[in-house]
């Protein structure tokens, strides 16, 4: 059943503090379920009555009660950059056909799952650098060449990429699009070249171990993502 707001705001009319305060208590008391301040008894439930989080920083994962809660934020210092290459794929760099997803360092996370139908939200954000690439021999030369990056999880050794998330920066070139260019940024220079890149998605999983991350099929020489915050949210409850 949906929230039902209290009471319902109308233009030109004076903002009343009791009934916005009207809308708020019935927003908590749905959230929580309905749960009503005399459905508790006095004193009975105290702080340590909930159990402590646990705090594991070598995987920058935190259990709570009801959801576990993952993820790294990294400010823009040169010696934190993530780097990707399209040169893996040598004589194919902007082919549209050949990819080779690049995993981003720092933008995963294994989720394990106990109970079926259990909800997660992915959240990304990052800002993103596509550079000019050279044109020496067996370059792929300019062309504004489109980067996609997008959410993917590895479980059983089958990877699943997240087609809804994908997100594009490109080459940062002045100029006219190259010839196997499938997306035209619609602009050339820092326009295209700098971009923020940015996902959100809720999923609902079965049992099992999850690897999350972030991954990227690069047709440039050189790209980098240079500041993030990627977390992984587990409602358990």
């Amino acid at each position: 059943m949906g929230y039902t707001k209290q009471y319902t705001y109308v233009n030109d009319t004076v903002l009343s503090a009791d009934n916005h305060a009207s809308n708020e208590k019935a927003l908590k008391e749905y959230v929580n379920q309905e749960i009503i301040s005399s459905d508790v008894g006095t004193d009975t439930i105290v702080g340590e009555s909930i159990a402590t989080p646990r705090l594991i920083t070598s995987v920058q994962t935190a259990d709570f009660v009801s959801k576990t809660l993952q993820g790294v934020a990294k400010i823009r210092l040169p010696q934190e950059y993530s780097w990707f290459t399209s040169t893996t794929k040598s004589y194919n760099q902007t082919s549209t056909t050949v990819q080779d997803y690049q995993t981003l360092a720092n933008t995963g996370a294994e989720v394990v799952i106990v109970k079926d139908n259990t909800k997660v939200m992915i959240t990304f954000y990052a800002k993103a650098f596509g550079q000019l690439n050279s044109t020496a021999s067996l370059s792929a030369g300019n062309g504004l060449w489109d980067n996609e990056f997008v959410v993917q999880y590895e479980l059983n050794g089958i990877i699943t990429r997240l087609s809804g998330t994908r997100a594009y920066v490109f080459e940062d070139y002045v100029g006219a699009l190259g010839g196997a260019a499938v997306y035209d940024p619609d602009a050339d220079g820092n326009a295209c070249g700098h971009r923020s890149i940015m996902m959100t998605r809720m999923l609902t999983l079965s049992t099992g171990r999850y690897k999350f991350s972030v991954a990227v099929n690069a047709k440039v020489e050189k790209g980098n993502i240079n500041c993030q915050t990627f977390t992984i949210e587990t409602f358990h409850v």
